[in-house]
């Protein structure tokens, strides 16, 4: 989640406006100190209408050359903003990719891509193809475009998972997203940098961290501990017994991924890292409330996934007890059988029949 901090045109000059008049009041009521107070807001103001406008005008030059290079490209759908827009054309299974500048813009096309599920996260976007099972991620890094494929069958036949037809959901949570299948048991967990592929199996717990300390828990065979609080509404997120803090100082919130493996073991992803988040402010507060929300929504993704693996897990255990059981009742039978052909109670054709209905053959 992007901090929104920049105010517009209108905004800008309306805060210089009024901080320009109370300062000609005080200057015309002789209160030269006073005074000082609103001209300074008047010149601050000035600065923020300036940099209001600059903001302004890129946006504009951006949307033009977006424009402009539509005319070149067929497509049918499209997503994206002003600097990134992605051109989906579903006739010839094409996608053209356009990053701008205020003075260029710059293409590339992509073939044998069939749009599926496209989202925007704060800083990329992210297309899934389930025909050719491609995940693609793009970004504009400076005019230039910036683009990851991944071929998620090759990583499940790498993983030994046999890929079967579904149908994956797509979600986005701030500067994350995750492709989830069900069906094949897999999370693609799409970053800025990587695209990584996990069974389902391969998660181990999740955490959710505030400044270092564990808030919340979730592992395989293990209960919830803790809970997501929402800093200045108190309202909790997990089914803990915790209390939120009315006043909450946060400069670091980060998700643990834990996972078995001992070259690589965890996957961290930072939800947020920088200037302390006082929740007693209001700006503060919805800001933090917004960041939970995606650790919220992050939170119950692999808290499913890890619900699936604890179900399957005891399906098996149970199928393997069953199993064990009848093989044990098929070996007891025979044994009974080899016993009434010795005492010659039943003859050889007899116990062949018999062994044979037994061992389904």
């Amino acid at each position: 989640m992007k901090r929104q901090e920049d105010f517009g045109v209108g905004t800008s000059l309306s805060i210089t406006f009024i901080f320009a008049l109370m300062a000609i009041y005080s200057y015309q009521q002789d209160e030269g100190e006073v005074a000082m107070f609103p001209t300074i807001g008047a010149l601050f103001g000035i600065i923020m209408s300036i940099g209001a406008i600059l903001h302004a005008s890129n946006k504009s030059a951006k949307e033009e050359q977006q424009q402009n290079a539509e005319k070149s490209i067929k497509y049918d759908s499209s997503i994206g903003q002003e600097d990134l827009k992605l051109y989906f054309d579903s006739s010839s299974k094409k996608l053209t990719i356009c990053a701008t500048t205020t003075k260029t813009a710059k293409q590339e096309t992509i073939d044998d891509f069939q749009k599926d599920l496209v989202i925007e996260t704060d800083s990329y976007i992210v297309a899934l193809d389930t025909y050719n099972h491609k995940i693609l991620r793009v970004n504009n890094q400076s005019g230039n475009i910036s683009k990851k494929i991944c071929r998620y069958d090759e990583d499940l036949k790498s993983l030994g998972i046999r890929h079967n037809e579904s149908t994956p959901s797509l979600k986005a949570y701030g500067d994350y997203a995750f492709v989830t299948d069900d069906i094949n048991q897999f999370i693609a967990i799409v970053t800025p940098t990587t695209i990584r592929v996990l069974r389902y199996s391969d998660i181990v717990s999740i955490s959710y961290e505030e400044n270092g300390s564990d808030v919340f828990n979730k592992s395989l065979g293990g209960a919830v501990a803790g809970g997501l609080i929402f800093g200045g509404v108190g309202a909790i997120v997990g089914g803990s017994t915790a209390k939120a803090k009315q006043n909450k100082e946060v400069k670091e919130m980060s998700i643990k991924i834990l996972l078995k493996s001992t070259s690589d073991p965890t996957i961290i992803l930072t939800i947020y890292k920088g200037a302390e988040l006082k929740t007693k402010n209001s700006a503060d507060r919805t800001f933090y409330e917004g960041l939970m929300k995606e650790v919220s929504g992050i939170k119950d993704i692999f808290s499913i996934i890890i619900d699936i693996v604890e179900k399957d897990s005891a399906i098996n255990k149970s199928k393997s007890v069953s199993q064990q059981q009848s093989s044990t009742s098929v070996a007891d039978e025979l044994l009974k059988l080899a016993k009434l052909k010795e005492s010659g109670i039943i003859s050889e054709e007899e116990f062949n029949i018999q062994k044979a209905k037994l061992l389904n053959l």
